[in-house]
């Protein structure tokens, strides 16, 4: 299933609770599957595996350990995010404990 990925920007910039059709934890080939072919990859790779795959300004970062799933959704350009699967399952991560 294809999807464009400037509507997806667009679905966590307004929600980044969701990032559906993503889920933490998904392999590379799947985000592939879902987005194309990343427009950059890092140099840093784990068993040939690049452990970043870019789309526009929006960076998926992966674990080094097996399945190598997805953890993280970064950015640092134009717009700035965050975001871990510890994230979703907090409600408001500024609430005092």
């Amino acid at each position: 299933m294809k999807q464009d990925f400037t509507t997806w920007r667009n679905q966590i910039l307004q929600n980044p609770q969701n990032i559906s059709p993503l889920k933490f934890g998904m392999s590379q080939d799947e985000v592939i599957e879902i987005f194309g072919k990343p427009d950059a990859v890092s140099t840093m790779r784990s068993d040939g595996k690049p452990l970043i795959l870019k789309y526009h300004d929006i960076e998926l970062h992966f674990d080094r350990k097996a399945p190598y799933g997805l953890y993280l959704v970064y950015s640092d350009d134009e717009i700035e995010l965050s975001i871990t699967a510890e994230h979703e399952e907090r409600s408001n991560p500024y609430e005092s404990i």
